[in-house]
């Protein structure tokens, strides 16, 4: 079959099963799926147009013999069904984004019960913890989380350079973070919490 032939889209409506509309489908849905890649990537929304528009225009084909549908009122249609299945695609996710940002996880009283007993143990952890520093390192830990004093404050507190403060709060914190066993991001905010009045 030569490459030059002219397809009629006429073979569609007034021979639906034979050869020739067969082959003239092929024709037309290859050059429509062609065309719809260059207005869209999403190939779904090609095939579902190409799809639709065939049942359309066969549909108005029976409702109408008369109606002459040629290969640009085809590719029209086609486009303009394909923009709206797109338009349409673009709003459904915009919707279904809106809810999703709309909605709050929605928690069992078993979450708060659980969630409020893992901050008890943990923060008696952390109490216990405390009791196994030195004096001095509970002392440096209670100035700068329950009097949320600064380093050069409590180094005149405990009459000690500063350097020697910092040092007495690193030992304190990494000796703190290694009884309760969790990362130091999880301990400050923690101590601020049991020293908070």
């Amino acid at each position: 079959m030569s490459t030059n032939q002219p397809w009629n889209i006429e073979d569609l409506f007034s021979a639906p099963g034979t050869i020739q509309a067969a082959d003239a489908y092929k024709h037309y849905y290859k050059q429509l799926y062609n065309y719809g890649r260059k207005l869209t990537d999403n190939t779904s929304l090609i095939e579902d147009a190409i799809h639709d528009v065939f049942i359309s225009v066969w549909q108005a084909n029976v409702r109408n013999p008369e109606l002459a549908a040629g290969k640009s009122y085809l590719f029209s249609s086609f486009r303009r069904r394909l923009f709206r299945y797109h338009q349409d695609a673009v709003k459904r996710i915009q919707r279904e984004q809106q809810v999703q940002a709309t909605q709050t996880p929605e928690f069992g009283a078993d979450h708060f019960i659980i969630r409020e007993e893992q901050d008890h143990r943990m923060k008696a952890a952390v109490l216990t913890a405390l009791q196994q520093l030195t004096p001095r390192q509970r002392e440096a830990v209670f100035l700068r989380f329950y009097e949320n004093m600064q380093y050069d404050e409590i180094a005149a507190v405990l009459d000690i350079s500063v350097k020697a403060t910092y040092k007495l709060m690193a030992r304190a914190l990494d000796e703190l973070k290694q009884l309760v066993s969790i990362p130091l991001y999880m301990l400050l905010p923690l101590l601020r919490l049991l020293f908070t009045r």
